[in-house]
């Protein structure tokens, strides 16, 4: 209902009403909100489908480190080459891979269910070393060793720590596949990890890098390397790379990929992405209370 106040022919002053049918209006709206509600229950259910293939597939680390402590312990035990407290450490290390398996089936799945991912007070140093500890092993099985430069004195970023590790050891992991695959020589095995401090579109943020001496990547690849259930591999399911950059964007983060060449030759892949500062709380804080009257 609208309504307005007009002068009459005569002076007088009269009151105009104008009711318009808006049922068709209502209606549209109502079977848009239907058709909403169906698209997210079928996205829930792609989701869930995607969460089973992105726990299988990130579940493969943890485990294999569990597998490589529990051998190790008892071929030594075997050989009566280890001592108690030997002992004792290995047994710590495999109830840490456990606790961390068990943990990465919970964030994976608030993850894919579209809640807020458990962003805390990063150090980037504990992150970074966690997941070159697990990911070494994935290297050495490939032969190939692992490089890394972490800058020191590395602002806190606010993050989930499990998830960003899971992406670093994703990056790390495809990498050994890279050179594996193009049957590089002893010499050309190698995967570097760079952790550095950037200002990228004006923004203070951490840069994780990651760069193989594979063969590099097709224009065709690229154009589809972050699309779910696209896969380089025979085996592959699709879900590492488009898991990981999902992770780093809902961190306000950006993920990309380049080929590194020499000359005209390809002579490996990167792969790299950043993370916002965490923002100075304190320092907002005292600005404000410091303010004048």
């Amino acid at each position: 209902m609208r309504s307005r106040y007009l002068n009459w022919a005569d002076g007088r002053l009269a009151q105009m009403v104008i009711a318009t049918d808006i049922t068709p209006r209502r209606m549209a709206e109502e079977q848009a909100t239907r058709q909403a509600e169906r698209a997210q229950s079928v996205s829930r259910l792609i989701t869930m489908g995607e969460m089973a293939s992105s726990v299988a597939h990130e579940l493969n680390q943890p485990l294999t480190a569990i597998s490589n402590y529990c051998s190790g312990m008892v071929s030594r035990i075997q050989s009566g080459q280890i001592t108690e407290e030997a002992l004792l450490a290995a047994l710590q290390k495999t109830a840490h891979q456990a606790k961390r398996a068990g943990q990465i089936i919970q964030r994976i799945r608030a993850f894919v269910q579209k809640s807020e991912p458990n962003r805390t007070l990063a150090d980037v140093h504990s992150m970074v070393n966690e997941a070159i500890e697990l990911a070494d092993i994935e290297l050495r099985r490939h032969n190939v060793r692992l490089t890394h430069h972490i800058a020191a004195r590395l602002p806190p970023v606010m993050a989930d720590t499990i998830l960003i590790e899971q992406v670093l050891i994703n990056l790390m992991k495809n990498g050994a596949e890279a050179i594996q695959l193009a049957n590089r020589p002893a010499s050309g095995r190698s995967v570097e990890l760079r952790v550095v401090p950037r200002q990228i579109e004006d923004r203070d943020v951490v840069e994780f890098s990651v760069q193989d001496t594979g063969k590099g990547l097709s224009p065709e690849v690229l154009e589809h390397l972050f699309e779910a259930f696209f896969s380089t591999k025979q085996e592959g399911m699709g879900m590492g790379l488009n898991l990981c950059r999902s992770i780093v964007e809902s961190h306000r983060g950006r993920m990309q990929a380049q080929n590194i060449y020499n000359s005209s030759e390809v002579t490996g892949c990167r792969f790299s992405f950043w993370l916002p500062l965490a923002k100075p709380v304190n320092a907002t804080t005292d600005s404000v209370a410091n303010a004048p009257p």
